[in-house]
């Protein structure tokens, strides 16, 4: 964010803080279980949610160099993540053109892709370079048969895919204004740190829920983060479909007597951003750490959360090792230990058929935001 902006922040959050307020919302809303339950809905959100729409993937750095590769599941659709040897990112669905076994797996560096099953072979280009015993598939044109590959495009350091084929992507017109925000945090120069998978029986819409709104973090996490960060209390902003929450850390009032040319926003909030449909990306002072939710198990009620944080510089000596890991635990301890087992636990009931709706209050205007933007993706 430029400076003017982070000013203009700082005064947006002073000013709930002296006034005992919070970004509001027009109405309550009540949003229908079914949401999360309904297997015709869920049939939709994958179609278009998780085929047809740009999603982000990662970071420029889970790819940084020429060869660099890394398997992403897609709600079950394996795709194969590649820089190529001119520096560009290409996405291909991860299965050979014979008898479509996977020809990669996990992440690294290859100057070639060979399918483990007969040895065909592909270049980092999607090209088919190889086919043993050649002459058994008399016919077959390399130059038609290579890895199927899909639309990907990288900006700011971003790396958006759209999984199922189709338009390239704009990246800048898909955030819808929010590229003024995420140009300015020099994301193409951070470095991938690590990423663990975390498997939860919750609808995939749940982590992301998770993290816009401050409502709860005088309550849920009150023996863990409640006391670093102003509960309730978040700016909300929106662009598109995507969402900005500012959360400001009780530090913030520090602020108060240094003048305004030396304030900087990250070191004293958290910055929460929802790439709609499925991925919150959390700024904070020293990493980024990124939350992707998927369905898993092809039901409404189970999720697969990819968590990928990255650094601003390359974490090489121990004492800087042991900083970060002390963070990343007390993030993973905070979300996973405490926000999802109740999240699971609100799936049951919502699996149980206990309840129509739930209700998001004023206080809560991302939510509210985030089911409006479903609804119209959903509907076309």
């Amino acid at each position: 964010m430029h400076q003017d902006a982070q000013v203009a922040m700082i005064h947006r959050l002073f000013g709930h803080i002296d006034a005992g307020t919070t970004s509001y919302a027009d109405t309550i809303q009540h949003n229908p279980i079914t949401r999360y339950t309904c297997a015709e809905q869920f049939s939709r959100e994958r179609q278009v949610l998780f085929r047809e729409t740009p999603l982000l993937l990662g970071l420029s750095a889970r790819i940084a160099n020429p060869g660099d590769y890394v398997v992403e599941d897609v709600d079950g659709l394996s795709i194969l993540l590649v820089r190529d040897r001119e520096g560009g990112v290409r996405a291909y669905h991860n299965i050979c053109r014979h008898r479509a076994a996977p020809v990669a797996t996990g992440a690294g560096n290859a100057r070639r892709f060979t399918c483990p099953y007969h040895a065909w072979t592909y270049g980092l280009d999607g090209a088919l370079k190889a086919v043993p015993d050649a002459d058994s598939f008399d016919g077959i044109c390399k130059a038609e048969n290579g890895l199927f590959e899909v639309p990907a495009a990288e900006r700011h350091g971003l790396i958006f895919v759209r999984p199922g084929g189709g338009a390239a992507i704009d990246v800048d017109q898909h955030l819808a204004g929010l590229e003024d925000d995420v140009s300015t945090y020099d994301f193409d120069t951070f470095h991938h740190y690590r990423s663990l998978t975390i498997e939860r029986q919750m609808n995939w819409k749940l982590c992301p829920e998770t993290f816009m709104e401050g409502y709860h973090l005088q309550y849920l996490h009150r023996n863990s983060v409640g006391s670093i960060f102003h509960s309730n209390l978040m700016v909300f902003d929106h662009f598109g479909p995507h969402s900005r929450l500012t959360l400001p850390r009780q530090r913030i009032a520090n602020l108060r007597d240094k003048p305004e040319s030396d304030w900087h926003l990250v070191p004293e909030t958290a910055m929460i951003y929802t790439f709609f449909p499925n991925v919150t990306l959390v700024v904070q002072a020293g990493h980024v750490e990124m939350w992707r939710s998927y369905p898993a198990d092809g039901v409404p009620g189970a999720s697969r959360v990819q968590v990928s944080v990255f650094t601003p510089e390359a974490v090489e000596a121990e004492k800087a090792r042991a900083f970060y890991e002390k963070n990343i635990d007390l993030a993973i301890r905070t979300v996973d230990g405490e926000d999802f087992p109740l999240s699971e636990h609100i799936q049951t009931g919502h699996g149980a058929g206990a309840h129509d709706a739930v209700i998001y209050g004023r206080n809560e205007p991302a939510l509210i935001h985030y089911h409006q933007s479903l609804v119209a993706a959903l509907t076309g």
